[in-house]
């Protein structure tokens, strides 16, 4: 890993939110994706630079935002509407194998060094829940397990 950090200049967060969201932007995802969750996020807060940044992959692209204030706001907004939410430290990413894959979900597994079979976002949730993850927010009819919290505060 490359660590460039200069009188506090640069940094990346201790803690990944990861949001699960029911729906997506894409019409056909929504129609062919199975299971309760459709698409998953990531964001962290990078202290020493007092930013955000937003990993999301589409279906086409990799979208990387890195904002603050009232846009950070916006965008948490956005990321989290219609999703539960899971935080996770950041770990070293040394994956045995490579990843394989153009979605969110192996892209998200890469980000975190998430090891496991998970190929749909219901999966990812499960193998992140196993892997020590937190609850941060969780609506089903199902009991949550874990610490659950309904705000996505600072990591």
């Amino acid at each position: 890993m490359i660590r460039i950090v200069s009188a506090g200049a640069a940094g990346q967060p201790a803690k990944w939110i990861l949001a699960f969201r029911r729906t997506t932007d894409s019409r056909l995802i929504n129609l062919l994706a199975f299971g309760r969750y459709k698409h998953v996020t990531a964001f962290g807060y990078i202290r020493e630079v007092d930013h955000w940044v937003f990993m999301d992959w589409r279906t086409i692209a990799l979208d990387i935002i890195v904002a603050r204030g009232t846009d950070a706001t916006r965008l948490i907004n956005y990321y989290t509407r219609d999703a539960d939410m899971l935080g996770m430290p950041a770990r070293s990413r040394q994956i045995g194998g490579p990843q394989f894959g153009l979605w969110c979900v192996p892209a998200v597994k890469q980000l975190l060094g998430i090891r496991g079979g998970a190929l749909r976002p219901d999966a990812l949730w499960r193998c992140c829940i196993r892997q020590g993850a937190e609850i941060l927010s969780h609506e089903s009819s199902e009991p949550a397990t874990g610490t659950a919290r309904s705000d996505a505060a600072r990591a």
